[in-house]
């Protein structure tokens, strides 16, 4: 039987995503008040099969390369930008859990495949203590995204050299049940993720489900299949979907009240559609928009081949891939700055839907992984030879 095309695979997605996204949207103002998707939400992106997207084929799961992903997570922003984050969050996480070996696999997936996760890659004041069969943990792990829906989390851990008892970073896949979550989320974006800290106390951890850091963002895997060859660096392309949804919803609104008739204030023109500062702001941010996509599918294409083909692209390539998805950042920005000044004040009302997208994309955009100014510079030192590194996850 012929295997879908990237392409198929992607229109699957989305229209998997479609048939839920009324409820995804009756439940993103609840969400945000709460801070914590619906119950409703949650299990509506379970059932449409959302939370395994990351998860190996031969375990039931959808095994979605970095495209179908990158579209699918974009058109639940369209509905929900925190329901969004929360499934690309998961989906990373898988990706780095299905590259620890079959007995890691059989721990997370054995049961099924529809297993929410969440991660934090910072090892920042975790304490282990190595012990015959593994590690004892404890430690705090902040902005744990969909951790109060997460089964299990990929958590930075030290590990320790066996020869003279110095540490590396490593990452460790820790069941949700074994820590506590503490409640430290209190954001003006992205408010919906829940995105609270998780606290171990002397949890035990087998070596079987403990990585080296730097083996995996270098994309070195037990894995056989392609997604599991991808280095978290390039997975990061994903993280732009929230903001991709979020901004093409923005623009939705926008359009949709300039339809209706909006007049201009302070002007002459009787509606904001007769207004020629009016279109020309439309057709800018239509356009970055569009723009950000076009950088996004073909970083995500990139990937996605090189992966096919057990390449791991060069520094330069996945350079430029940090850097298309920091630029992606900057043009829906500024393509949203444009879309809320033709909106007028009027779109920072409460009960507007719109400003909900605004302080999400905002929020979301400042994540480390999406900053422009470091993607830049790690693609202005590749362009150079420049073999420096500025980054772990490059």
């Amino acid at each position: 039987m012929r295997e879908p095309t990237t392409s198929e695979h992607a229109l699957d997605l989305v229209a998997a995503v479609r048939a839920i996204a009324p409820v995804l949207r009756r439940g993103a103002d609840d969400a945000d008040r709460e801070g914590r998707l619906t119950p409703e939400t949650t299990r509506a992106l379970r059932n449409a099969a959302l939370f395994r997207l990351g998860v190996p084929q031969g375990l039931g799961g959808l095994e979605a390369p970095v495209r179908p992903g990158l579209e699918a997570i974009a058109e639940i922003a369209l509905a929900c930008p925190s329901s969004a984050w929360v499934v690309m969050t998961s989906y990373m996480a898988q990706q780095i859990s299905a590259s620890f070996g079959e007995e890691a696999r059989a721990d997370l997936w054995g049961d099924g495949p529809d297993v929410p996760m969440c991660g934090v890659f910072s090892s920042v004041g975790v304490h282990a203590e190595p012990v015959e069969a593994g590690l004892v943990v404890s430690g705090r792990w902040s902005w744990a995204s969909g951790c109060h829906y997460a089964e299990w989390a990929v958590l930075g851990v030290p590990l320790f050299k066996p020869d003279d008892g110095g540490s590396y970073r490593g990452l460790a896949l820790v069941r949700v049940r074994d820590l506590t979550i503490e409640a430290t989320w209190d954001m003006a974006g992205m408010r919906g993720t829940g995105s609270d800290t998780l606290v171990a106390d002397k949890v035990f951890i087998p070596y079987h489900r403990l990585r080296s850091f730097s083996d995996v963002a270098v994309g070195t895997s037990f894995a056989k299949e392609p997604l599991y060859r991808v280095p978290p660096g390039s997975m990061t392309l994903t993280s732009m979907g929230p903001l991709l949804g979020a901004a093409r919803a923005i623009l939705r609104l926008t359009m949709e009240a300039v339809e209706d008739g909006k007049p201009m204030a302070m002007s002459l023109h009787r509606r904001l559609a007769d207004s020629p500062s009016g279109q020309i702001a439309l057709a800018d941010a239509a356009t970055l928009i569009d723009s950000a996509y076009l950088l996004l599918v073909r970083s995500a294409e990139s990937v996605d081949a090189a992966a096919s083909t057990d390449v791991t692209p060069g520094l330069l390539g996945r350079a430029r891939i940090r850097m298309d998805a920091g630029h992606a950042s900057t043009c829906l920005l500024e393509a949203v700055r444009l879309l809320l000044t033709v909106s007028g004040a009027s779109s920072f009302s409460r009960a507007k839907a719109i400003q909900r997208y605004w302080r999400d994309l905002e929020t979301a955009a400042r994540h480390p992984t999406l900053n422009p100014g470091l993607a830049r510079e790690m693609y202005g030192r590749a362009l150079v030879g420049d073999q420096q590194p500025v980054s772990p996850m490059v």
